[in-house]
C-alpha cells in the first residue's frame, strides 16, 4: 500500500511540473505571437506611409481598415476582437504617426503589455495588467 502511494506521489509531482512549464511555454508562445503581430501592424504602416509620401493614415482612424482595403495589412487587429491573449487596442491613428497596443486578456498567461509606435518602436510594460500602459524600451 506505501508502494502505490509513493508512486501516486510521484507522479503527481511530476504532473505539477509538466503543468508549470506548460504554463511558462505558453505565456512566452503568446508574448512572441504578439511581438510579431505588432511587428507586422507596424510595417504595414511603414509600407503605408512610404507609398503616401511619408503619411501613415488618410485621417484620424479609428481601425486599421484602410490598410485591409489597400492591401498593405492582411488583418484589422484591432476590431478582431482577442488574438492569442491579447486584444490589441488603438492608441491613435493619424496622417502623422500610429500607436497600437496589446493588453493581455488573462494576465496568468502573459508578464507584460505590449506597444507599437511610429518607426516601428516596440515597447512593453512591467507587467500584464491591464491598467499597466507605462511602457518602456526593453531588449
Amino acid at each position: 500500500m506505501i508502494e502505490i502511494m509513493i508512486v501516486v506521489f510521484i507522479v503527481s509531482l511530476l504532473l505539477s511540473i509538466v503543468a508549470l512549464e506548460g504554463i511558462k511555454l505558453r505565456k512566452m508562445a503568446n508574448e512572441m505571437n504578439t511581438q510579431a503581430n505588432l511587428k507586422a501592424i507596424a510595417t504595414s504602416f511603414e509600407i503605408y506611409a512610404s507609398a503616401h509620401t511619408g503619411v501613415y493614415a488618410p485621417a484620424d482612424e479609428d481601425n486599421m481598415e484602410f490598410l485591409v482595403k489597400g492591401k498593405y495589412a492582411t488583418e484589422d487587429f484591432i476590431t478582431a476582437g482577442p488574438v492569442g491573449n491579447y486584444r490589441f487596442q488603438l492608441g491613435a491613428i493619424t496622417p502623422d504617426g500610429y500607436d497600437v497596443r496589446a493588453i493581455a486578456v488573462n494576465p496568468v498567461l502573459a508578464d507584460h503589455n505590449y506597444q507599437i509606435v511610429t518607426g516601428a518602436k516596440l515597447l512593453r510594460s512591467d507587467t500584464s495588467s491591464s491598467g499597466d500602459t507605462d511602457f518602456k524600451n526593453f531588449n
